[in-house]
């Protein structure tokens, strides 16, 4: 029993350090670069939350699309209104733009291997850095509400919001690995909650920093940020999961 309640004691020190780690550096990423007409494609309707000081003619220029059709599409008279925290709808026939199916794997596979958090979405941003500040996950764009799954079997060791990831979950599997989720829309666990591998823990979203609708995933060994690509399984061509050409989310 003392060596158990031991256990137990290490095992909740090392996720409060990790979650301690996340709380103090926040989303990992420097203020996003606008998305670029390579970097979006036609996974489902495709949202766009208004932030304060955009335009629509800024919003239309992001996303490759012309500013009279993204206020048709969306039922607008005039350009000034355009209340912050809305969402607007972008025009589906401008989503599916040049991008690869394929980026070269950056590194040889590890012996422990999670399922995908999503079963489709576009890699809009991978490990490392980004606009000179380092991006300790990958970033997955899907539609709004697009069930999050957890990548393997563990124990939710955090539910909440965090700076920079907005409403997001941490779970803890065997091995000293966590799994990070973040920008959901809505979590659908609670704390201390056993999960089992490709169950729905969260619905994808775009809270806290971010420039739409995207999955922020990572993989921590020992509170270390590990590639989450080399941990994932290469897709096959029927997947549903493909790779951007450029940008970030």
């Amino acid at each position: 029993m003392a060596e158990r309640s031991k256990g137990r004691r290490a095992e909740l020190s090392a996720a409060v350090a990790v979650f301690m780690l996340l709380v103090v550096a926040g989303c990992f990423s420097a203020s996003p670069s606008p998305l670029s007409p390579r970097t979006v494609v036609a996974v489902g309707p495709l949202s766009h939350t208004v932030q304060p000081g955009e335009t629509i003619y800024g919003i239309a220029h992001r996303y490759g699309v012309s500013a009279a059709s993204l206020m048709a599409v969306n039922g607008l008279t005039d350009s000034r209104q355009l209340p912050v925290g809305s969402n607007l709808l972008i025009p589906s026939h401008r989503r599916i733009i040049r991008m690869a199916s394929y980026s070269p794997w950056p590194e040889p596979r590890t012996d422990r291997q999670f399922a995908w958090p999503v079963t489709a979405g576009l890699v809009s941003s991978p490990f490392g850095m980004r606009n000179g500040v380092m991006h300790d996950g990958i970033d997955i764009v899907a539609p709004t509400g697009t069930a999050v799954r957890a990548a393997d079997d563990g124990t939710v060791i955090f539910v909440g919001r965090l700076h920079g990831y907005g409403n997001a979950v941490l779970l803890q599997h065997p091995g000293g690995y966590v799994t990070v989720y973040g920008h959901n829309q809505r979590n659908l666990v609670t704390f201390g909650a056993r999960v089992a591998r490709g169950q729905v823990i969260a619905q994808l979203g775009s809270t806290g920093r971010t420039t739409g609708p995207n999955l922020h995933f990572e993989v921590r060994l020992q509170g270390q940020p590990q590639n989450p690509l080399a941990y994932l399984r290469q897709p096959s061509p029927s997947s549903g999961i493909s790779f951007a050409s450029s940008g970030g989310s």
